[in-house]
């Protein structure tokens, strides 16, 4: 195989594959990337880690076709150190050289040929957004996603696609994020369903949302009953970047039925207020010298006045905040960092607390008038010592 590479599209298409280059060192093929001559002038760039794939085109200009599987970081250092054009040549004992001007490397490859099987999809499943919305989205909830492997269908997001909306919902048993956004979705399905319910895994979340960007342009999802595929536009080749992955096959938890249905204190909070008395907290209760990081803040509800506190063995902290309260004072404590993660969250400027007790949850709301979308967040108590009652 030889061929040449403008050098930016080639980092580009290389940074995009990284993401599903596997760490384990007992495989080499799936440590690598693989790329394949299509034709006289592009090259596929390809990686799969045996859970997740991906597969973009670039414009090459090939003197002779083949293919080869080399070492992903090794790959990318290589050229992102490169002065200009690459040409990427195979010669004897399974190297390959890698040249730009008159610097030149030897890398040792593995024959494509021998690069794991891609999974053949015949997706039923279809439907389309905005890549903003979906980065938005993903950027409100996916830090609710469990980390816990012994509950695998909270280890990824879960979505709920109709023609006009899409709801994402995550959960890790301490935080519940839900989040709904009105928006065309150009659905179609072969048994013409009115909805559709999947679970993307954390990792492939995670990878999404590197890829995304806040812009317009489409993203079109197509489902089998395992397996997902994403299509995004490619600007260096007429055939899209595809990025594909196992979903999780399970059904999600009935989400709806851990909200609280009869709260009884209602707080109408600034949403700047409470995240910086937040972070001020979090100077005392994230005391990682002394190992003290699950202090509990404490939220006081008085009427025109929430007083957010925190105790630790290094000191404390006391901030007073003014709010709209209607039913009983309450006290209640919640993990900083967690509170923290929701709060980034949510873009209302002013937010909605519903409480029933300092033993039950709190729900948290936006209470802008935009129809389109709309979020809840769930936030459950972390008991409290008598000491910190008092």
């Amino acid at each position: 195989m030889k061929a040449t590479f403008q050098r930016d599209e080639l980092l580009s298409a290389i940074n995009r594959a990284l993401g599903c280059v596997s760490g384990d060192k007992t495989l080499q093929t799936i440590e690598g990337i693989l790329i394949s001559t299509d034709g006289s002038e592009r090259c596929e760039i390809c990686s799969y880690d045996l859970e997740k794939g991906m597969k973009t085109y670039i414009r090459a200009e090939v003197f002779e076709g083949g293919n080869m599987i080399l070492n992903g970081q090794k790959f990318a250092s290589i050229v992102k150190f490169m002065p200009a054009d690459i040409t990427l040549e195979t010669i004897e004992n399974n190297m390959a050289v890698i040249s730009s001007g008159k610097s030149k490397f030897r890398l040792h490859y593995v024959s494509g040929d021998s690069f794991p099987a891609i999974p053949t999809l015949s997706p039923d499943r279809n439907f389309e957004l905005p890549q903003c919305v979906l980065r938005k989205v993903i950027n409100q909830t996916a830090f609710a996603i469990s980390h816990d492997e012994s509950r695998p269908v909270l280890t990824g997001l879960y979505f709920e696609v109709t023609a006009n909306t899409i709801k994402a919902v995550s959960c890790d048993s301490f935080r519940l994020a839900i989040r709904e956004v009105k928006v065309d979705t150009h659905i179609k399905t072969e048994m013409n369903e009115e909805e559709i319910h999947f679970i993307i895994p954390l990792k492939t979340v995670n990878e999404l949302s590197r890829l995304l960007e806040d812009k317009e342009d489409p993203i079109r999802f197509s489902l089998t009953r395992k397996h997902v595929i994403f299509s995004f536009e490619n600007k260096n080749s007429d055939k899209p970047t595809t990025l594909f992955s196992r979903l999780i096959d399970q059904l999600y938890l009935e989400y709806e039925r851990f909200l609280p249905k009869e709260s009884k204190t209602f707080v109408e909070v600034d949403r700047n207020s409470l995240e910086d008395a937040l972070i001020r907290a979090t100077l005392v209760t994230e005391d990682r010298i002394q190992g003290q990081t699950k202090s509990v803040v404490k939220l006081s509800f008085k009427g025109e006045n929430l007083i957010v506190s925190a105790d630790s063995i290094n000191g404390s902290v006391s901030d007073e905040i003014p709010i709209k309260q209607e039913g009983p004072n309450l006290l209640i404590g919640f993990d900083c960092k967690r509170m923290l993660e929701i709060m980034s969250g949510t873009d209302d400027d002013t937010l909605k607390l519903s409480l029933t007790s300092s033993l039950m949850s709190m729900i948290i709301e936006g209470t802008s008038k935009d129809k389109d979308t709309s979020f809840i967040y769930l936030a459950i108590p972390m008991k409290m010592r008598e000491s910190d009652v008092s």
